[in-house]
């Protein structure tokens, strides 16, 4: 049997287990890009599918380029190897191999890089002031820049909000299906509430040109906004704000976060409230925090001056 002929049956068994359609996407696009380097090596059938294969694909991913000339990331390599990996253990719990080559699959170590941007408060101000509040798109903006920094969720979990998911009485908001196909109960702070609830009574009909998709942020079309497009408009309020700094919707989340433990947030909360899987993913933002305290005590310190 082919290997390349084993592939559809993995994704229909990710469809069945709720994978994200992007997930499932993604995951066809890495297997159908190990397939193809095996087929250049003469690797077609089931047979040959071994952990010498395997370690030629990895092998592979190494020193392979993108189309620009460079190398591939760490994260790019771990995201096909992933892929691989899932593919693999599949193929051993339905017997179609007599061993878990997953095991043999060894993940590139991802190095602990510290956010690129993190904005001070002042900042987030001027962002927020962006949007035109007189108009329905712009009181839109508004309404999502609010939510991004209040909750730190991600740009497709903005755009996937509906207002059932809203709770503005009590002040929160629940993230269906989030990263991982998890759901989780972030807080609201009240102000934004206050905020959401004008628009829902002022803004949103309008907008929805008698539509009702039930989707918080709509587009000019009055349907669900594309997290292309919640970025865009992070952008645009960025741009019009005269920030220099390269500000996008992650930009907002890792500022959330970091502003929360400034102000002594315990860690495990913003993990929970940030939908991090491990405490690992959260812990990075203490060396943000850790870097500004180095920076006091060498400007205040007397010890730093002797």
């Amino acid at each position: 049997m082919r290997i390349r002929a084993l592939i559809p049956g993995y994704l229909e068994e990710l469809k069945i287990l709720n994978r994200s359609p992007l997930t499932i996407r993604n995951i066809r696009g890495a297997l159908n890009a190990m397939v193809l380097f095996l087929e250049e090596q003469g690797i077609t059938e089931l047979v040959q599918f071994n952990r010498d294969a395997l370690h030629l694909f990895q092998e592979d991913l190494a020193y392979r380029l993108t189309a620009k000339g460079k190398q591939l990331s760490v994260s790019t390599r771990e995201k096909y190897l992933c892929s691989v990996r899932g593919f693999a253990r599949y193929l051993y719990a339905t017997d179609y191999l007599t061993a878990d080559l997953s095991k043999t699959i060894t993940l590139p170590k991802q190095p602990k890089r510290l956010p690129k941007v993190i904005l001070e408060y002042v900042e987030i101000t001027k962002i927020m002031a962006a949007p035109d509040m007189r108009t329905h798109a712009g009181y839109r903006n508004r309404i999502i820049l609010e939510i991004l920094y209040d909750t730190g969720i991600r740009a497709a979990e903005m755009a996937a909000v509906k207002t059932g998911d809203l709770d503005i009485v009590n002040g929160y908001l629940t993230i269906r299906s989030g990263k991982g196909t998890k759901d989780r109960v972030v807080p609201i702070s009240s102000r934004v509430c206050d905020i959401i609830k004008q628009y829902l009574l002022m803004v949103r009909p309008a907008m929805s040109r008698g539509k009702e998709t039930g989707y918080l942020v709509l587009n000019r079309w009055g349907t669900k906004m594309t997290p292309t497009a919640v970025w865009a408009i992070v952008k645009k309020a960025a741009h019009q704000a005269k920030i220099t700094k390269n500000v996008t919707t992650h930009t907002f989340r890792h500022t959330c976060a970091t502003h929360m433990l400034k102000n002594g947030a315990p860690i495990r909360h913003i993990q929970e409230m940030l939908g991090h899987a491990s405490l690992e993913s959260t812990q990075i933002y203490t060396r943000v925090t850790i870097n500004d305290l180095k920076e006091i005590h060498a400007r205040y310190h007397p010890g730093e001056s002797v």
